[in-house]
């Protein structure tokens, strides 16, 4: 199964798709959105799609309040427009999957409230909506019982 979660929030509809075009409401452009735009009411909570490390947390222009969270050495993902981080969040801090890390809002260069959400592998932006996701690795049935016996063991040497 799927180390990701597919989606960082409950969302009531995608305002915006992963696109190479498409006319900025702002800036009234043709420009490429290469992120998922997803609408929902000011204040949802927003959860870190994997475990990782956060790499920022701040303010950032356009995209006002954001997270930017590092999954493994391939991964990471960027979460903007919060109207708020969630408390305890630093750069460093380690997060967990489906941990909320900030809430919805519509900082930065925003018409309303929504969660700009970013994957990117290797450095470059992929669609969240169609990339394959990394699975989990499961550990052989034969593999477990011996780990389970071998930690007993240890355990009861203790």
């Amino acid at each position: 199964y799927p180390s990701f979660l597919r989606a960082p929030l409950k969302y009531d509809r995608i305002s915006s798709k992963f696109q190479r075009k498409r006319f900025h409401p702002i800036l009234k452009t043709w420009k490429p959105h290469r992120a998922v735009d997803y609408a929902a009411k000011r204040g949802t909570p927003v959860y870190s799609v994997a475990s990782g490390v956060i790499q920022h947390r701040k303010r950032m222009g356009a995209l006002g309040n954001t997270v930017y969270i590092k999954h493994g050495s391939n991964y990471v993902t960027v979460y903007a427009h919060l109207s708020k981080f969630a408390r305890g969040l630093k750069p460093s801090s380690k997060v967990k999957k489906g941990q909320v890390i900030g809430y919805v809002g519509s900082t930065g260069r925003s018409t309303g409230p929504h969660l700009h959400y970013e994957l990117r592998y290797k450095g470059i932006r992929r669609n969240p909506l169609t990339h394959p996701l990394p699975k989990q690795k499961q550990v052989a049935s034969s593999d477990f019982w011996r780990f389970k016996n071998k930690a007993n063991n240890i355990l009861r040497s203790l």
